[in-house]
């Protein structure tokens, strides 16, 4: 029987470790005072993280706010630093990489991660706070959208009842971090433009003059923690320690420069230094500290190919737990093809395998639906090395798969000292209810290299941990369709004629109906404008934007 032990925190609500016993993932829980949004986590990512090696020489001292990575700081609704926080790291790496950017909707993310009407998903309300896993799950399962297509003022009754918005770009890569190396997530800052934090807060530590905070008291316990998520967006090593609180003044100067969710009027235009010495700052009880790094172009011919849509609450390693000298696994997710979206651009999974080498398949499956285990009979679509732990995406170069139901295999061979595993959307319960609660079924992931056939992931749990919940393994597809986007009229070719068509519906002297209005909607933004027809026009001539 495998034991899972998670330690998870919650303003509001500090819990604590605990034995999951069969058929109840059951943690206890402890009141607090704590009045700040926060985040949870598993104990899983207490202590993953990857170094990261910067491509030149770091300077010694470095802001994304000053070159133009950074978006106007925004004030948070409800507890949602944690949706302020990611979409403001994600804004940065797109202005960083000149992609078109603009405020992201944190109350898209907000709404997306409660309770589902059939009970499944996050088992909260929108105005508590949340998790770094909602934000994680939502940029990799569904991606980003316009704040101005979603903004503050929805309820989430527009969110239930509105029509689809479809997102602009989707998170594909993401790169947990090694944050006691300083120079690591120095990197991560210069490469990517921001990286995710956390610290404990406590305004009697804040010097309002300078902006600057460090707590330098004892560590705290779980439940005297009011945590609160942050972009960290640049650093000074010379930042002097006079500038933070006298008494609570760190030992040597250097700072963080962090970008705040609380409106402009507070700390510098909304901005803080926070010292290389607080004491809290990247405490892994706060959940994986992280930067991302890689998006993938959402449109109309794209489609992610997913059993799961939360992503990763949990890493699958009880295959090592159970026999602990296994050192190769095949995880695999069925998916059905036939709906038109098959050609395979990237396969995209999570793991914390850092070291392992990874290959990534295209597996047959049986008239009943199951992955063939012979491997002679899988197509080897990509395959490399897990340098960092996080979400990996592997490129697949348009793989055609067959337009029917297949199987994407992740084999992972460990070469490192980390055990191999995989990410998985597995459930979780608080003080005798539900946290989290997934939309496992069975016929969606299975196991291939722990029996002669493949094993159902379902039944895996079933039978060796005596649990009828399961998971879903974390791998996903992002796909093409044969169509093109801004082939406007449908006719299978995207030519100056579908762009014809747009600017007759802009000069109001040609209906689009519904479909077509997406497919003319170029990049994605939710309208058709003169900017679509532009980006057309520069598609056509070959002229990168």
């Amino acid at each position: 029987m495998i034991r899972k032990i998670l330690a998870l925190f919650l303003s509001g609500i500090m819990i604590t470790s605990a034995a999951i016993s069969a058929g109840a993932a059951e943690i206890e829980t402890a009141e607090t005072g704590a009045q700040v949004d926060a985040a949870i986590v598993a104990a899983d990512y207490a202590e993953v993280g990857g170094t990261l090696e910067a491509d030149e020489p770091l300077p010694s001292a470095y802001s994304s706010a000053e070159l133009g990575y950074t978006t106007p700081v925004r004030q948070q609704r409800y507890n949602t630093c944690w949706a302020y926080s990611s979409t403001a790291t994600l804004e940065s790496l797109l202005l960083k990489n000149k992609l078109p950017s603009f405020h992201l909707s944190t109350m898209h993310m907000n709404y997306w991660g409660t309770t589902r009407s059939d009970g499944k998903g996050w088992q909260r309300t929108y105005d508590v706070a949340g998790y770094p896993y909602i934000a994680l799950g939502y940029l990799t399962s569904f991606g980003c959208i316009d704040n101005a297509l979603f903004d503050e003022s929805k309820t989430v009754d527009d969110f239930k009842t509105m029509d689809s918005l479809y997102p602009y770009q989707a998170v594909s890569s993401v790169i947990y971090l090694d944050v006691d190396d300083r120079d690591t997530v120095k990197a991560a800052v210069y490469q990517y433009g921001g990286v995710i934090g956390n610290f404990h807060y406590d305004g009697s530590y804040l010097n309002a003059d300078t902006a600057s905070y460090c707590y330098d008291g004892n560590s705290l316990a779980t439940n005297q923690l009011n945590g609160h998520a942050i972009e960290i967006v640049g650093w000074d090593d010379s930042y002097a320690a006079a500038n933070f609180v006298s008494g609570h003044r760190p030992s040597s100067p250097g700072a963080w420069l962090c970008k705040n969710s609380w409106g402009s009027g507070w700390g510098s235009g909304g901005y803080f230094w926070i010292s290389y010495e607080d004491v809290h700052l990247f405490d892994s009880r706060f959940g994986p500290r992280y930067a991302i790094t890689g998006v993938s172009p959402m449109n109309a011919n794209v489609k992610i190919q997913q059993n799961e849509v939360f992503g990763a609450t949990y890493e699958f390693n009880y295959v090592q737990q159970i026999r602990p000298n296994q050192t190769k696994m095949t995880y695999a997710n069925v998916f059905d093809f036939s709906d038109g979206y098959h050609n395979i651009d990237k396969v995209v999974f999570e793991s914390t395998s850092e070291g392992s080498s990874y290959s990534v398949y295209y597996i047959p499956v049986s008239e009943s639906g199951v992955p063939v285990s012979d491997s002679s009979q899988w197509m080897l679509l990509a395959k490399g090395t897990i340098e960092h732990q996080g979400y990996i995406s592997a490129d697949c170069y348009g793989f055609n798969a067959p337009q029917k139901k297949g199987a994407i295999g992740i084999t992972i061979e460990k070469n490192g000292n980390t055990d191999i595993n995989i990410g998985v959307d597995e459930w979780l319960t608080s003080g005798g209810k539900p946290l989290f609660t997934p939309e496992s079924e069975y016929g969606q992931s299975y196991l291939i290299g722990y029996n002669t056939t493949a094993t159902d992931l379902m039944d895996f749990y079933k039978n060796k941990m005596d649990d009828a919940i399961g998971g879903t393994f974390v791998i996903k597809a992002l796909c093409t369709s044969d169509e093109k986007a801004g082939d406007v009229d449908r006719d299978g070719s995207f030519t100056i004629i579908d762009v014809t068509y747009a600017a007759r519906y802009l000069a109001k002297i040609y209906d689009l109906d519904e479909t077509e209005l997406r497919f003319s909607d170029y990049n994605n933004d939710g309208v058709t404008d003169v900017t679509d027809c532009t980006l057309m026009q520069r598609a056509l001539a070959n002229i990168k934007y």
